[in-house]
């Protein structure tokens, strides 16, 4: 018996007696209303199967494919739950408003290790506590790379064996280089380091060789200050500038496409001599290396705590927060990727950096030696009293006597330290 029942006994006269439980009629109405009853609760089942907050099974997969996400299989193997997964689908859903941004995708990220992908739904009032939550998950706009490029000179120009560079990808940004200069069988001097859009750069002094086999290292400090070292040892004072100038600055490689040419002579008049592998041409050849940090263009890293579980308990202790952070169960990590790539903007590369941040307990004790002291104070106040008497009375008798005999003094002989008598 329904409600539908009801509803449809009451539209019989009473003649009918289709109220009555036992009759024919009402058993009728009551199959009849039952079916009106699954009909309903179809029908609401189909409404809520256009709610992610409501749908469940294929229902919440059919709605979760529209935007691309899937069910995905945990690290224990078993297949997601319709609860975590549609938390996890209700936090993806908002990143498709904010268009691949940089809060998109770090909010994604979060939602793919656990963390809620809005953190105002912590409800944490600690802004110092909500900072590191934030920091968990890293995002770094432009890649870095390590770009090298290499060449080895064999033509001879001008009467100096020449190497032209083309450092054709571009980067964010200028970068300082890096160049590793190595020479073949011959020594070279006048070697020089040229940008050629800007013809900036350096050379060395006629008087500097490099010997055969030699290698030369050009570095620059932040403020492009020259750096070189020749087998290791410093030679950066036998360098100028191109144009002859002192304090000699390393040119930056430009964030476009740009040639760079290196140049080396051979032996040099009054300068040169036979016995340090000179040639009196130009050197037979050296291998050039340029290798500068490469912003890459329309990329971007994110890096997430290999153990996030762990790193998360690290923060609250550190805070001493006791509330919870991560809300539900996180992806598998290799799994993070593909999140990123649904959220990331077109046209645009992004990867994934596991960090593995140890907490270290800075505060040891040792629990194993114990030294338990016992101090006791005793005082005490014996008295005595003593009395002597003793005779200090002490009489001495001298009875000395001398005898003097004096021999009479001679004028100009005795002295007065001896026993003369002057009458």
């Amino acid at each position: 018996m329904s409600f539908k029942t009801d509803r449809l006994t009451a539209l019989f006269p009473d003649a009918y007696a289709a109220s009555d439980t036992g009759s024919l009629l009402y058993t009728v109405l009551d199959a009849v209303g039952a079916e009106f009853m699954h009909a309903d609760e179809s029908l609401k089942a189909l409404l809520k199967s256009h709610w992610v907050r409501y749908a469940p099974g294929d229902a919440l997969e059919r709605l979760a494919a529209g935007f691309g996400v899937t069910r995905a299989t945990m690290r224990d193997g078993t297949p997601e739950t319709d609860d975590a997964f549609r938390t996890r689908l209700m936090a993806v859903v908002p990143m498709f408003t904010g268009g691949g941004t940089v809060q998109a995708v770090k909010g994604a990220v979060r939602a793919a290790i656990g963390l809620p992908f809005d953190l105002s739904t912590l409800g944490i009032t600690d802004d110092a506590l909500l900072g590191d939550i934030e920091n968990v998950v890293a995002l770094r706009e432009f890649s870095p790379e390590i770009h090298r490029i290499t060449g080895v000179a064999s033509g001879v120009v001008n009467g100096a064996l020449e190497v032209v560079l083309n450092v054709a990808l571009p980067s964010v940004g200028n970068s300082l280089p890096r160049i590793v200069w190595t020479m073949a069988a011959d020594a070279a001097r006048r070697i020089s380091v040229e940008r050629v859009d800007t013809h900036q750069g350096v050379r060395s002094l006629d008087a500097f060789l490099v010997p055969p086999a030699g290698v030369l290292v050009l570095t620059a400090n932040a403020r492009g200050e020259l750096s070189a070292l020749l087998n290791n040892a410093d030679v950066t004072a036998s360098f100028v500038n191109l144009d002859g100038s002192p304090n000699p600055k390393l040119p930056e490689v430009g964030s476009a496409p740009g040639d760079w040419k290196f140049r080396a002579y051979g032996a040099t008049y009054d300068l040169s001599v036979f016995d340090a592998g000179e040639a009196f041409d130009a050197p037979s050849g050296f291998a050039v290396e340029l290798s500068r940090l490469r912003l890459q263009p329309l990329t971007f890293d994110v890096e997430v705590p290999y153990f996030v579980a762990d790193a998360v308990d690290a923060l609250k202790r550190s805070r001493g927060y006791a509330g919870d952070i991560l809300v539900y169960q996180g992806l598998p990590l290799d799994k993070v990727q593909g999140v990123i790539d649904q959220t990331k903007a077109a046209g645009v590369e992004g990867h994934i950096q596991f960090s593995l941040r140890f907490a270290e307990d800075q505060d040891p004790r040792d629990a194993s030696t114990r030294i338990a002291g016992l101090r006791r104070d005793a005082e005490r106040q014996d008295a005595s009293e003593s009395f002597l008497l003793a005779n200090v009375q002490a009489a001495v008798e001298r009875q000395e006597q001398n005898e003097h005999f004096a021999l009479g003094g001679v004028f100009d002989i005795s002295t007065f330290d001896k026993s003369f008598g002057f009458q």
